[in-house]
């Protein structure tokens, strides 16, 4: 009796298994940002990987990265913010007048911008929740009013200077033994808990390869920590650094190890499931909105740091643009369900390099711009085609 042998599927071409698996598009946004560094470095005769440019572009990126982090929890969701710049100018306006007007002490003015931030969140958190209006409409509206707010409270003026204290937030820098040891520390910390997860999933044979799953989780972070421990021996790390260090590591852990951030997951993916399976969703997306206006308060106050003033009129303007850009470069899903910091991160990284290595280069402002731009629309294009080749699996 003939048999018919069963088709052979034919085997995933490289491109697909880069854009199907997380790692693989991890990996490859390093290498594309390892191959721009490079490229930079060349074409500035090496001032571009000089260590007092690399903390400099680390200072430009930071406040793009925290913006950032709030972005990619709530495009998590299916929802978008589009008055993150306008509201990290009002808080900007308000530790600035608190402190250079009133004389309030800055403990005190940063614990009010906070508060300020997570007021304009819940503002914000309500509509889009209670009152179902869709998180664009309600977000653009805000771009325009908080926007206009700070133009009142400040009439137009710039407040400045802020006081010493404050301004050290942004500009001061972590002593360089310091930051070696809590660089080494961090590493360490992070290689103990991953190895241990990863022989956690060996013992129950969801992973096969342990030395090499070891091996690709801990080899990034390693890169990173010769780098830092690089950076850090010329003249420390910054302290705003180290404050997107900590807010990042904090909502990834939030993402990524808590019931919340399983829901924020499956709210994404499919919303109506996930209420069917006894999710709030609209509590859990409100509690989102918090979590960004207290990301206003944070970013707020280290951009007004940075530049020593309140500006009402150009501060964070476009910061929501680059925010998402970040996030979606990085490989959060316009759709919803699928997204991490670390990408967003790198995202960031990846367009201050891009903007940092071009003035260096003397190239004008509009050819920056179409080239932020033409790699958006290139992140964007690839995260559609990956969603396409991930449905026909």
């Amino acid at each position: 009796m003939p048999t018919t042998a069963a088709p052979i599927a034919d085997a995933p071409s490289l491109l697909t298994r880069i854009l199907t698996n997380r790692s693989l598009r991890d990996s490859t946004l390093l290498v594309v940002l390892a191959v721009i560094w490079l490229f930079f470095s060349f074409a500035t005769k090496g001032t571009f990987l000089t260590q007092r440019n690399l903390i400099l572009l680390a200072l430009q990126t930071s406040i793009v990265a925290l913006a950032a982090i709030s972005a990619v929890m709530l495009i998590v969701t299916r929802n978008f913010d589009l008055s993150v710049g306008s509201a990290v100018a009002l808080v900007g306006v308000v530790v600035a007048l608190l402190t250079v007007k009133f004389g309030v002490d800055p403990i005190v003015a940063v614990l009010i911008s906070l508060g300020v931030g997570l007021a304009m969140g819940a503002w914000q958190g309500w509509w889009v929740t209670k009152m179902g209006v869709s998180s664009f409409i309600v977000t653009l509206a805000g771009m325009l009013y908080f926007r206009g707010i700070s133009m009142i409270a400040t009439n137009g003026a710039t407040v400045a200077p802020l006081p010493q204290a404050l301004k050290q937030i942004a500009t001061g820098f972590m002593p360089p033994l310091l930051s070696i040891g809590l660089a080494l520390t961090c590493f360490a910390l992070f290689a103990a808990l991953r190895i241990m997860e990863l022989r956690r999933g060996a013992a129950l044979g969801v992973v096969q390869r342990l030395n090499a799953e070891i091996m690709r989780a801990l080899l990034p972070a390693l890169v990173a920590t010769v780098a830092v421990v690089w950076l850090a021996s010329w003249q420390g790390v910054p302290y705003l650094v180290v404050l997107v260090a900590l807010c990042a590591i904090a909502a990834d852990i939030l993402m990524r190890r808590t019931r919340f951030g399983a829901q924020l997951y499956a709210i994404g993916g499919n919303p109506e499931a996930a209420r069917l399976s006894g999710i709030k969703v609209g509590r859990v997306i409100f509690i989102n909105f918090l979590i960004a206006g207290l990301a206003y308060g944070i970013t707020g106050v280290a951009l007004t740091a940075r530049v020593s003033g309140a500006i009402a009129g150009s501060a964070g303007l476009f910061l929501e643009l680059d925010a998402i850009a970040a996030a979606i470069i990085g490989g959060t899903a316009l759709a919803g369900g699928r997204g991490r910091i670390f990408g967003a991160l790198v995202g960031a990284l990846l367009m201050g390099s891009l903007n940092n290595g071009m003035s260096l280069m003397n190239v004008p402002t509009f050819y920056q711009d179409t080239a932020r731009g033409a790699v958006l629309l290139l992140a964007v294009a690839i995260d559609q085609l990956s969603r396409r080749r991930t449905s026909r699996r």
